[in-house]
């Protein structure tokens, strides 16, 4: 029997309002308990981009995921279809664990991903500290977890070694190599002709 493409379409319309739907009601919880998307994920033990992909609508909320949300955040079998609030009477403690999660987690990432940058530069812990201009001082207790790298210090590093600082602090594979941070901005602040092709390439490719 033949499908009616109608029916179809409106079918999937709606399954794209009730995927948007879920997505919604998982950035109402987040946002409830004050966490960010790496927090929430780390919470779930979905990724980050998993969990920015169905909040948005672009993936499927699996029946496993709003599983795992539900017993992770006390909440009754009818939740993400109803008007339900967290059930944990404190918010404010679940909050701050994840939160402390997080933070150790992203202390941990950053100091494995600078000892990674150094390996792959070949060079050692005092080189590396006279290429950035940060102290070796400074760089170990970042390896070792006793100081954040700050944007100021990843902005160093970007400019010494042409590595991004999204990818430094936040591990964004994408933003690791080529990065459009200050040093690109001034180049082109200086040379109208390279801005003029950047955008005529971000025209051709409708951004």
């Amino acid at each position: 029997m033949d499908i009616d493409p109608e029916a179809k379409t409106s079918e999937e319309a709606h399954t794209d309002i009730l995927e948007k739907d879920i997505g919604k009601a998982i950035t109402i919880l987040r946002k409830s308990y004050q966490l960010s998307i790496s927090a929430f994920s780390m919470s779930t033990g979905y990724s980050r981009v998993h969990i920015s992909e169905v909040e948005s609508g672009k993936r499927k909320a699996t029946d496993e995921l709003i599983s795992v949300i539900r017993n992770v955040f006390h909440l009754d079998s009818n939740w993400p279809f109803s008007e339900e609030r967290p059930g944990d009477p404190d918010g404010n403690k679940l909050h701050r664990k994840f939160s402390e999660q997080e933070e150790l987690s992203s202390i941990k990432a950053v100091a494995e991903r600078l000892v990674d940058l150094r390996k792959e530069l070949h060079i050692n812990q005092k080189d590396f500290a006279k290429l950035t201009g940060i102290s070796v001082a400074i760089i170990e207790d970042v390896v070792y977890g006793r100081r954040k790298l700050t944007l100021r210090m990843a902005q160093r590093i970007e400019d010494a070694c042409g590595i991004g600082t999204e990818w430094l602090l936040h591990g964004d594979e994408d933003a690791k190599y080529l990065p459009c941070g200050q040093r690109m901005t001034s180049f082109l602040k200086k040379h109208p002709e390279a801005r003029k092709l950047v955008w005529e390439m971000m025209e051709e490719k409708g951004f």
